[in-house]
């Protein structure tokens, strides 16, 4: 059996992985046009920070090649499906084929001389650009554009970021959280801002910003081969006979029965894990995901899963307090349930101390579909230096209990 697995990232890598694991003797084969090997895109605002760019190499290419798998730094054209045949330098056949093309940076106006962050390439590339910058602009307020206006500051650079939506982190955060969240952080972002087009350190939005350096974080797009849609695949990863896909060029059904490009590395892992094993003869499954989603900026804590509130004709709760009892030195802590109108939970927001942690509890809430009067009963672990008697969670959920009363 020969398994071939365009692209080595979350996705792609993994797939090899365990397609190793579950086949010894297939012949497995990875293209991978960048040639780091797989790597941990979700550090790349740490090497624009500073850190050494080789220590978020995970798997270089020759661990690939110490575990018997094929690895070719070089890009594949074309798919001939019917002919089993992937083109690249040269024509290759395949049994079963895993494509993990991941994503392509999106940007919805005339830009030029600006930079994207989507490769180690474009890190290194923005790291050598800030050395010579005193200021800079970033073009999108989500995860990728809020970390590198982090790492750029860090650097000494004054950064302003402009966002086209009415609050930052949009498609993690409601509103109102999102608000808090920028009151804790202090870097200056312009909200309700339209960019019509940036061209060499230029930013035209109403009126004209300007900056020594741009990036551009304004989503990315599936990397599909031939330009066209992402690509739907099943809980199997598979996308026809023999053929599977995984990553950020992948749409998903999620737990909530709606369709979804992928876009969150610890999903196209777990989508590479399922890849791998069923196209080397293994039967795996990816459990619907609930999008569960964390981040740290300038020291806070931030973390998201499932809806948010303008998602479901639902109820809301926002309790803010401490993290610890009140006669300790705890920290702030926001936390805030979603709840359908039966009271099952079905999306959270957390900012503070172990706000990732505290998210996992709700994942797993929202996949046993629990509700907010069975969480505002549970038990906890309770020690002053460490958590309080009712944690925040069980407050927000009491406070929705009573909302449905």
């Amino acid at each position: 059996m020969k398994i071939i697995i365009i692209g080595c990232g979350a996705a792609g890598g993994t797939a090899a992985q365990f397609a190793r694991k579950t086949n010894r003797k297939a012949e497995i084969l990875v293209y991978d046009k960048e040639g780091y090997g797989q790597y941990s895109k979700c550090a790349l605002p740490y090497v624009i920070e500073g850190k050494d760019w080789t220590e978020i190499i995970e798997f270089p290419p020759q661990w690939f090649e110490r575990n018997g798998i094929e690895y070719r730094n070089e890009e594949i054209y074309k798919i001939d499906f019917e002919g089993r045949i992937v083109e690249g330098e040269k024509e290759e056949e395949f049994d079963k084929l895993v494509i993990a093309t991941g994503a392509m940076p999106a940007c919805p106006f005339e830009a030029s001389g600006v930079h994207f962050l989507r490769n180690l390439n474009d890190a290194l590339g923005i790291k050598e650009a800030a050395k010579k910058a005193n200021n800079a602009i970033i073009v999108g307020a989500g995860l990728i554009g809020m970390e590198v206006a982090e790492a750029l500051i860090r650097n000494g650079l004054k950064v302003k970021v402009l966002e086209y939506m009415p609050s930052i982190l949009p498609a993690m955060l409601d509103k109102d959280v999102a608000d808090y969240v920028m009151k804790k952080l202090g870097v200056e972002v312009l909200l309700d801002c339209k960019v019509e087009k940036v061209e060499d350190g230029v930013v035209i939005a109403g009126e004209e910003h300007k900056a020594d350096l741009v990036i551009v974080a304004t989503g990315n797009k599936p990397n599909v081969l031939d330009g066209g849609e992402a690509i739907k695949v099943d809980e199997k990863c598979n996308v026809s006979n023999d053929v599977y896909a995984a990553g950020d060029c992948t749409v998903v059904k999620d737990f909530f029965g709606r369709e979804v490009v992928v876009g969150l590395g610890s999903i196209a892992a777990r989508q590479g894990r399922v890849a791998g094993i069923n196209a080397a003869g293994g039967n795996d499954s990816l459990i619907p995901p609930v999008f569960a989603k964390t981040t740290k900026l300038f020291g806070l804590e931030i973390a998201s899963v499932g809806l948010l509130s303008n998602e479901i004709d639902g109820v809301a709760a926002r309790y803010i307090g401490k993290d610890l009892p009140h006669y300790m030195e705890g920290d702030d802590l926001l936390v805030k349930v979603i709840a359908d109108k039966n009271g099952i939970i079905v999306g959270c927001q957390v900012v503070g101390r172990g706000a990732a942690k505290i998210v996992d509890r709700i994942t797993l809430a929202i996949y046993n579909r629990m509700g907010v009067k069975e969480i505002a009963r549970i038990e906890n672990a309770y020690a002053p230096s460490v958590a309080p008697t009712f944690d925040a969670i069980e407050v927000a959920c009491s406070m929705i209990e009573r909302k449905l009363k």
